[in-house]
């Protein structure tokens, strides 16, 4: 019986090893006008678990920025569909606000005004707007009682903004 070629059995290998692949090893990372993200779990909503990503269309461009390692929330770089590359000050911005399409725009903890899909705006926002909010309509993005740093321990947010698809990436 005669024996696959050697070069045919590596051509198979190589493509059998490059054809899905673990979108999470890769990310952050940006393609083109794509950014692609991943996160394993959340602690604040909305936010969906596992590969997302997101075209970031007409006017945005894909930048991977880097986390602040002293915070506990916001420390993961991400690659962000940034409105503007340079640097915004999120204090000085102002809370987020709601696009069509269920998209919020605003300044980010990651200090770029940014566009998110609502079900990935706990992962970049302080605080999201009410369009993403379920229930009750909140702003807080699960911090304690509004924010209110007398309030108490909060409920940790939505622990997840809904399943992959919608909104969420692809």
């Amino acid at each position: 019986m005669p024996r696959p070629a050697p070069l045919l059995v590596l051509l198979v290998v190589l493509t059998s090893a490059c054809s899905g692949g673990d979108l999470c090893a890769q990310a952050p990372r940006c393609d083109d006008t794509e950014a692609l993200n991943c996160e394993t779990a959340c602690a604040v909503g909305p936010c969906s678990t596992g590969p997302t990503v997101q075209d970031c269309g007409e006017g945005a461009t894909c930048t991977v920025v880097p986390g602040n390692r002293n915070d506990a929330r916001f420390y993961r770089s991400r690659a962000v569909c940034a409105l503007e590359l340079t640097a915004c000050n999120p204090a000085d911005a102002g809370t987020p606000v709601c696009e069509g399409s269920r998209l919020v725009r605003g300044c980010s903890a990651y200090l770029r005004d940014i566009r998110v899909p609502c079900s990935q705006a706990g992962l970049y926002f302080a605080q999201v707007p009410a369009c993403c909010q379920g229930g009750d309509g909140g702003t807080d993005a699960g911090t304690p009682d509004g924010g209110r740093p007398d309030a108490g321990p909060g409920d940790g947010g939505i622990p997840d903004g809904g399943a992959l698809g919608g909104d969420a990436g692809r």
